[in-house]
């Protein structure tokens, strides 16, 4: 605890993006939390929420602006630091005493990265009001049987529940309990397993009361030789078979109607056999084709949220300066995300488009085997969707709670790998005031051109073996020279900081970018440390991806064009979105079941949903049509073409600057689609939805739907 440098500091000032009201108040550094506190305001916001920090200096003035140089009040105020969160609060603090900024600074990174799950604030967390008894209880053997698996007579009589992963054996990051055809043995699957990547083999995600059923999996080991597995068709062939009578496949049956699913564009696929993976030979499975969706990987989907939060953070600070001089303009957000390139939308559009083929196929009583690459990001998205649009009961407050808990956190989502949990230190930088920085999302550029392929699609028609590797070659080169290009520049842009002739790095050496923080001895780790120059990011930074928050988004969109089929509120969708990052509880901890077992999470933390049966009314769709809702539509379809931005979430509406500022009032909130959907309008005291501090311009933006084919 020796760089904890302060835990209280005295007239520090606060300035929310997008707000040009200045708060002057204490702000305390806690153990899980940065707290600030001026008058009616108290923002609470937990570290693992902290996406990232700069650290802005004075600018350097003489030759001996240094460490012990006197700084009058006015100069100090030069210095700042600049906080944005995952949740989209972009704050600015400044203090008239710059040794305790630069203070505050170095307590916050060190609190922020720390090394173990058990030192997140979940473990220690214990409210009255977070009623466990009343939580969700997810069980699967009692989903298995809801779905009726194993049933006699009945849609699910030739699936069969097995425990053989029980003890974490034939594949860590898969739940104990799986579910696969009756027929196919266990001995079958542990061979079964070897062909696909990380072992995640085919299993039951969900079977429809027509029979149909949804599986998922990771990609299979097919690699430049065209390795097959007899044991991997067998079970994709038992799986088809399982709608039939007999549980068998007629022999002369010819019909590819069921879908296997690559949701990765169709370069990627290919371009993966060069490392022993790839996609299947269709010539192998019978009554089966394939489906190519050309969802980007985690790296295209992480430059694209960054994007997105650059052009938010600027538009609030346009909003804000307009605002002041009596001329705000609602359109000023939209404009500037539009203008971003982020192509955010997009994204979302293009997982809906493979959801209403999923849909389609299973409504229409064929089968769906779903995968990417290692089948816990773009696969999840995609079997949850699907299972939200076929099966009303994940529409409610507890079927949704089951989805989460069945779909992303048994079957091994890593969310403490995705969403940073423990903190990144080359997040925290430091620069020089007046310096131009390079955008935040230039740094994934590597990762974006070692991404080939992101625009293909199945529909691109027939593609040489050498085109597609020339093509590979190409954009790996690129991605190198970028990568280097970006360092250099980034060691450019640094080299006023990194003056070793300057004692604020003696005094400061965890606030170095070549810092390494010393091994703890009692985890055996090799006490020889490497400092120096680093070129690029941490891999653990590079593996980070809005993959939660992006399944939320799309729910959100499903939500908005079908108002009256979901039980649950817009709340309850953005209450998920920050605990998703805020490690509060839990639930969304740990990268898969083996981990979370072995910390004993389920023992040690509270879970999410225990909020949820406290007070479930505060989360309660005021419009559902609860069971006429299953009775007049059981499947419902995403609409693609018409996404919106989701106002709520981007503009981040704290409940702690609610209290500081006078609630927006609105005759009504309208709740508009296309003419396809029905169009609510109630007023804002019936509506639990409504955010209780959204600006008019907020309400503008959350009514106003894109279409992208305009």
């Amino acid at each position: 605890m020796d760089q904890i440098r302060v835990s209280k500091v005295e007239q520090m000032r606060l300035v929310r993006s997008g707000n040009n009201t200045e708060y002057v108040g204490t702000l305390h550094l806690t153990t899980h939390h940065m707290i600030f506190s001026a008058g009616d305001l108290e923002l609470w916001i937990p570290y693992p929420m902290i996406h990232s920090a700069v650290l802005v200096r004075p600018p350097r003035r003489d030759s001996d602006d240094n460490i012990q140089a006197v700084y009058t009040e006015e100069r100090a105020l030069e210095g700042s630091i600049r906080i944005r969160c995952h949740h989209f609060l972009f704050v600015t603090l400044r203090c008239t005493d710059i040794r305790r900024l630069y203070d505050v600074f170095a307590t916050v990174k060190h609190l922020a990265c720390v090394g173990f799950l058990e030192q997140l604030y979940a473990f220690d967390y214990r409210s009255d009001t977070a009623d466990d008894a009343k939580a969700v209880e997810y069980d699967a053997h009692a989903e298995f049987r809801r779905m009726g698996v194993g049933v006699a007579g009945g849609v699910g009589q030739h699936w069969r529940v097995s425990e053989i992963n029980r003890e974490f054996q034939l594949c860590a990051t898969y739940p104990p309990v799986v579910a696969i055809p009756a027929r196919i043995s266990d001995t079958t699957l542990t061979y079964a397993a070897r062909y696909r990547s990380k072992a995640r083999l085919p299993v039951l995600s969900y079977l429809h009361p027509n029979g149909a059923s949804m599986t998922r999996s990771s990609q299979p080991m097919v690699g430049l030789k065209q390795a097959r597995s007899v044991q991997d068709e067998k079970l994709v062939e038992a799986i088809v078979a399982t709608s039939e009578p007999t549980g068998m496949v007629p022999r002369f049956r010819n019909e590819r109607n069921n879908i296997i699913i690559d949701a990765r564009p169709t370069t990627n696929a290919v371009v993966n056999r060069a490392i022993g993976a790839g996609s299947e030979n269709m010539d192998h499975y019978r009554q089966c084709r394939k489906v190519y969706l050309g969802i980007d990987n985690i790296h295209v989907m992480r430059d694209a949220l960054n994007r997105l939060a650059d052009a938010a953070v600027d538009a609030a600070d346009v909003s804000a300066t307009a605002s002041d001089l009596g001329n705000a303009e609602p359109a000023g957000m939209m404009a500037r995300i539009q203008s971003s390139r982020s192509s955010w939308l997009s994204h979302l559009q293009n997982i809906l488009v493979g959801v209403k083929t999923i849909v389609e196929a299973i409504d229409a009583g064929h089968h769906v085997l779903v995968h990417c690459s290692d089948g816990w990001d773009r696969t999840a998205q995609l079997t949850s969707l699907a299972q939200l649009c076929l099966d009303p009961y994940y529409r409610t407050i507890e079927g949704f709670a089951v989805l989460v808990e069945k779909e992303w956190v048994s079957f091994g989502h890593q969310f403490t790998l995705r969403n940073g949990h423990l903190g990144h230190p080359d997040r925290f930088t430091v620069v020089r005031a007046g310096r131009k920085r390079v955008p935040e999302h230039s740094e994934d550029i590597e990762d974006i051109d070692r991404d080939v392929g992101e625009t293909e699609s199945a529909d691109d028609g027939p593609q040489t073996g050498s085109s597609i590797f020339g093509r590979f070659a190409t954009r790996a080169f690129r991605g190198v020279q970028s990568r280097i290009s970006s360092a250099i520049q980034t060691a450019s842009d640094n080299l006023d900081d990194i003056d070793y002739t300057d004692t604020f790095f003696a005094e400061y050496p965890e606030l170095h970018p070549d810092y390494v923080r010393p091994v703890d001895p009692s985890t055996g780790t090799s006490a020889q440390q490497k400092r120096g120059f680093r070129l690029g990011r941490t891999k653990h930074d590079r593996e980070t991806s809005p993959v939660f928050q992006q399944f939320l988004d799309c729910v959100y969109q499903l939500w908005v064009q079908h108002p009256t089929m979901f039980e649950f509120n817009e709340r309850f969708l953005l209450d998920l979105f920050y605990h998703g990052h805020a490690a509060q509880f839990g639930t969304f901890l740990g990268n898969n079941m083996q981990e979370r077992t072995a910390i004993q999470m389920q023992e040690r933390t509270q879970r999410v949903w225990s909020v949820v049966g406290h007070d479930p009314q505060l989360y309660r769709n005021a419009v559902y049509l609860g069971d006429e809702a299953k009775r007049e539509q059981r499947v419902i379809l995403p609409e693609p073409r018409f996404v919106q931005y989701w106002s709520a979430m981007f503009s981040c509406h704290d409940p702690a600057f609610a209290k500081c500022t006078e609630p927006a009032t609105r005759d009504e909130l309208t709740v508009e689609t296309n003419s396809n959907y029905p169009t609510v309008r109630t007023e804002p005291d019936e509506l639990a939805v409504k955010p209780t501090n959204l600006t008019d311009s907020d309400l503008a933006l959350s009514s106003n739907v894109w279409s992208l084919d305009a």
